[in-house]
């Protein structure tokens, strides 16, 4: 008798550690995209009996696509299916509640003032159309306006209403078992955006870069201690019916490592993995640092006057200061990059503080492709442009242009002169002043070099035809 005691104890400490180690295994994990958009892995230990079961899924996003959903067992493969899906949004809510009480007694407590304490209406509510409630009471008929209401008793809540939205199954089970299961779902709701901090050193020939990821969670649910990850990419996405919802790399690679993010191609796209968990609540805007400040990668400050062939002379004409660096792992980069806000400053030798000096979007960016930056315009660099021939035709442009460019720093500076056209254009430079190069089948670039304190012309006849 002892042996079989011992035995049944022993299997029970057994089934108990069992169950111990799923619910250990629980899980949250959530992998966001850049559109507003992400998809939710949560693991539960759901309990199960042999035969049909009813099974409430609950805590999941507000704005939940159910054609989305995925259920697996983790450990029993095809002992548990679906066999139906109701996905329960209507929530408890004031004008929920009193759309299902038509017809039914209700019991009104209305606002009191000063020394009226109030009144209460019991009754039949007849109807409930904007802010009247209309209830049949002993004594007739009784419109009670909503912002009169300070209290409403109702005896039950009705069935299909729930308090938050919830998943409801219908499972056929081959056996009586708790079960670890994933389900995997799509939401809207909570995207996520990359931000960067660029410090320039004091001689403008490098930078100081750190970035920093930007979580937006409002699909109507928490997610307690994920497993975050985050895609970068242009995932395309298809519309299709709405359903209603609720109402109501290295970088210098051992800096982006330390950051707590490890970044890796998956597919066509970009994945960044936190390696630790981390919660996000519903309504929650989260920040965390992805990229830790990497210094000295090489910078070039360049001036550019950009014209095309509808630019003609005009005050206020403006020359484009940019930042350009190569992201390569030699330059201190080299790290698929993903696309945000770059804010750049710089520090004021008269007291070390940090000023902005421009800012400036990015594209998703490949390692090994240029970045350059538009960060405001030369305040001492003044541009004028004259236009001494013109000639047009249907399918040709001519224009000779003057540019002088004068300089009123107290060193010299180079302006590069862009002269572009657009995709369906042939462009050609004539009788150009000083020499030129096409940087490509759309831009011709002149180099023009002003000292400190001067001013510099050239001249060149532009022509483009269609």
């Amino acid at each position: 008798m002892k042996k079989t005691i011992t035995i049944l104890l022993a299997l029970a400490v057994v089934s108990q550690n069992l169950f111990a180690q799923s619910q250990k295994d629980e899980s949250i994990a959530i992998t966001i995209y850049n559109n507003n958009f992400a998809v939710v892995k949560d693991t539960r230990l759901i309990e199960f009996k042999q035969g049909k079961n009813k099974v409430c899924f609950s805590d999941v996003a507000a704005l939940i696509d159910p054609t989305s959903v995925i259920f697996n067992t983790v450990n029993s493969s095809g002992e548990i299916t679906i066999l139906e899906q109701n996905y329960n949004y209507d929530l408890v809510s004031f004008n929920a509640l009193l759309k299902r009480y038509v017809n039914q007694d209700v019991t009104i407590y209305t606002k009191g003032s000063g020394s009226d304490s109030g009144s209460i209406i019991e009754g039949r509510l007849l109807s409930f159309i904007g802010n009247e409630l209309v209830i049949e009471t002993d004594d007739g008929l009784n419109v009670t306006n909503r912002s009169n209401v300070a209290n409403i008793m109702l005896k039950n809540l009705p069935g299909n209403l729930v308090t938050k939205p919830t998943l409801l199954w219908l499972v056929n089970s081959n056996t009586t078992s708790n079960e670890l299961c994933q389900t995997t779902y799509t939401t809207e709701g909570i995207g996520w955006k990359s931000d960067y901090l660029a410090i320039l050193n004091a001689n403008e020939d490098s930078i100081e870069l750190s970035g920093w990821v930007t979580i937006n969670n409002k699909s109507g649910a928490s997610y307690k201690d994920a497993k975050i990850k985050l895609i970068a990419g242009d995932v395309r996405r298809v519309k299709s019916a709405n359903y209603k919802q609720r109402e109501s790399m290295v970088l210098a690679m051992d800096s982006f490592k330390e950051s707590g993010f490890q970044e890796k191609a998956f597919m066509e796209y970009h994945m960044y993995t936190l390696d630790r968990e981390s919660t996000i609540e519903n309504n929650q805007i989260k920040q965390i640092q992805f990229i830790k400040p990497t210094p000295s990668i090489a910078t070039k400050k360049i001036y550019v006057y950009e014209l095309s062939q509808y630019s003609y002379p005009a005050k206020g004409d403006k020359v484009k200061t940019k930042l350009e660096f190569e992201n390569t792992k030699e330059n201190s980069l080299g790290i698929a990059l993903p696309k945000g806000k770059i804010r750049v400053f710089k520090r004021d030798d008269a007291d070390g503080g940090l000023e902005f000096v421009g800012e400036d979007f990015i594209d998703h960016t490949a390692r090994k492709e240029k970045i350059s930056l538009y960060i405001g315009n030369a305040f001492d660099i003044v541009p004028e442009m004259k236009i001494t021939k013109a000639k047009h035709g249907n399918n040709y442009n001519r224009l000779t242009r003057e540019i002088t460019l004068k300089n009123r720093k107290d060193s010299a500076v180079t302006v590069y002169v862009d002269e572009k056209v657009g995709r369906n254009q042939n462009l050609t430079i004539k009788e150009a002043s000083i020499e030129y190069e096409m940087i490509d089948a759309y831009t011709a670039r002149f180099k023009v070099k002003i000292d400190a304190d001067s001013a510099a012309s050239i001249s060149y006849q532009v022509n483009t035809t269609w």
